[in-house]
């Protein structure tokens, strides 16, 4: 009796769906980080609040204003002197006018006098009613 051998193919798996859907992935993730760049300074430590976290969540039409440990002041990401914020500040509120806000983010190692006078400043420029950031402390009870 002759024996045929039967050759078999190995089942084989198409990987090239999920390689595009990682692609794809890897594209959304790198966009969706730069939208939130200019609002965050690597080196601000956000204080901790149990609340909601972030106050607000309006990106247009804010200003941020980041106030680094040592007191350094940063407006949308350059570094700027405090007699310079007033005027950016002013000229900001006024190119956009209503809905305008300033959302400060100072380093909760910043003593408080560098926040008072960003505040100082804010403030002379006319703009009332400031919104400040923190990250949510995780809260175990």
């Amino acid at each position: 009796m002759i024996l045929r051998q039967t050759r078999r193919d190995e089942p084989q798996i198409n990987v090239t769906p999920m390689i595009d859907i990682m692609i794809f992935l890897i594209v959304f993730f790198l966009a969706a980080t730069q939208f939130t760049q200019k609002e965050r300074e690597h080196d601000v430590q956000l204080p901790e609040t149990r609340g909601t976290g972030s106050l607000s969540k309006a990106l247009d039409k804010n200003l941020v204003i980041n106030v680094k440990k040592d007191g350094t002041v940063f407006v949308d990401g350059k570094h700027y002197g405090l007699d310079e914020v007033t005027a950016i500040v002013a000229s900001r509120r006024s190119a956009i006018g209503a809905g305008f806000k300033v959302k400060v983010h100072p380093d909760k190692r910043t003593s408080y006098q560098s926040i008072a006078e960003v505040l100082t400043l804010v403030e002379k420029a006319g703009v009332h009613g400031l919104l400040f950031d923190t990250k949510q402390e995780s809260f175990e009870p």
